[in-house]
């Protein structure tokens, strides 16, 4: 009997192709989308070399020329490609957008620039911080001439990385992966439609098919189980097609261990389902109302968890740190990328342990509001 109600409710639940659409379509459509605006955003290859003109008739310091022309993006790639030409010929190349800018070394250094963009800004921060240490050398040498040396010079010059490439698992940081990562986190939270849905068809005074059944001979807990389990059925195959998409298509990165990515899974579509019959059943409006809020819950989760801006998910962390351990969509965001970026799985358990707490939460309440529902007339 409990397999036949729930076949059944699946058959019924694919015939609904708007939540269909929203678990199964949209998330892969704007996982795309993201894709396509973020793929290469942190890559090195998305930085080219900048054309930059240099006028050649002035008495330019070789140590300037020397610095500007070793300067590399990859061992194998300039930072900049120098031109040196006369201040006609700059002219010239600067309005066509051959170069991106000009540089006059005369006593000091002036730079022209046509338009505002990444590589004039890059172009500008090297002109400055050449010019801030040329004037601090002689400020030093109009101060104490004596100090200056070869070794001083060298020293003062010397550009000092404490930034090293890897970790310690040897996994660069990707905040691009927070997009993708709060997408899944989304789609997990999309799974209160489904539960919402399962506990306005059960009550009779909230639908004609929650009026149907109440008439109906057959126990009404067993029929919410299995409806409840149906709706969990489909959303957590959604959320594995996401997965599976992003893995084998997209190439996102997730980590190796494939048994906790499903446990996250689990329990973020177990968290999403019970939300939804939670907040079905704990607010005493109309069904459009409750429909808004769920809307609005689910994105606004996302939208804390990063997925519009990944700096919000860190002023979250920082602080109000309380609204992410109740925000079930960045619990989720954290434990993925904590599975991908660290070794050690303890802060993925502890995410799990709180989505865990508040699933139970949610469900208690469900139970306890549906076990006293009670109907003078139906």
């Amino acid at each position: 009997m409990f397999f036949r109600l729930y076949k059944t409710r699946i058959k019924c639940l694919l015939k609904n192709r708007e939540t269909l659409f929203w678990s199964f379509g949209f998330p892969i459509l704007l996982s795309i989308f993201f894709y396509m605006a973020f793929s290469n955003l942190t890559s090195e290859d998305s930085i080219d070399t900048i054309p930059i003109a240099v006028i050649q008739e002035q008495n330019i310091d070789p140590s300037f020329m020397e610095l500007i022309e070793s300067i590399e993006i990859t061992e194998d790639k300039k930072l900049f490609h120098v031109r040196s030409v006369s201040i006609e010929m700059a002219k010239k190349l600067l309005n066509e957008g051959i170069v991106k800018g000009i540089i006059d070394y005369e006593e000091d250094i002036t730079l022209y620039l046509k338009e505002n963009g990444i590589q004039q800004s890059i172009i500008k921060t090297f002109v400055d911080g050449y010019m801030q240490k040329s004037q601090t050398i002689r400020n030093i040498a109009s101060l104490n001439p004596e100090v200056l040396s070869q070794e001083f010079l060298e020293e003062i010059v010397q550009h000092k990385d404490y930034i090293q490439n890897g970790t310690m698992n040897q996994k660069s940081p990707d905040y691009t992966l927070i997009y993708f990562y709060s997408l899944i986190a989304m789609t997990c939270m999309f799974g209160c439609n489904w539960g919402f849905r399962e506990m306005v068809d059960i009550q009779a005074d909230q639908s004609a098919i929650g009026a149907r059944i109440n008439v109906a001979p057959t126990n009404k807990m067993k029929l919410l189980i299995s409806n409840l389990l149906a709706a969990f059925t489909l959303h957590f195959s959604s959320i594995v097609l996401l997965f599976a998409f992003l893995n084998n298509v997209l190439r996102i990165k997730f980590g190796d261990d494939m048994g906790l990515l499903l446990l996250i899974s689990f329990i973020g579509s177990l968290c999403g389902i019970s939300f939804g019959a939670f907040v079905c059943v704990a607010f005493k409006i109309n069904v459009k109302a409750r429909e808004v809020i769920l809307t609005a819950i689910s994105i606004g989760g996302g939208f804390l968890a990063g997925m519009m801006n990944v700096e919000i998910k860190y002023l979250i962390a920082t602080k109000a740190p309380v609204v992410g351990y109740i925000n079930p969509s960045s619990l989720i965001t954290d434990a993925l990328y904590s599975l991908y970026y660290y070794e050690n799985n303890s802060r993925v358990y502890f995410n799990l342990a709180i989505l865990s707490v508040l699933t139970i939460f949610f469900v208690i309440v469900t139970y306890c509001k549906i076990r006293r529902r009670e109907y003078a007339s139906i």
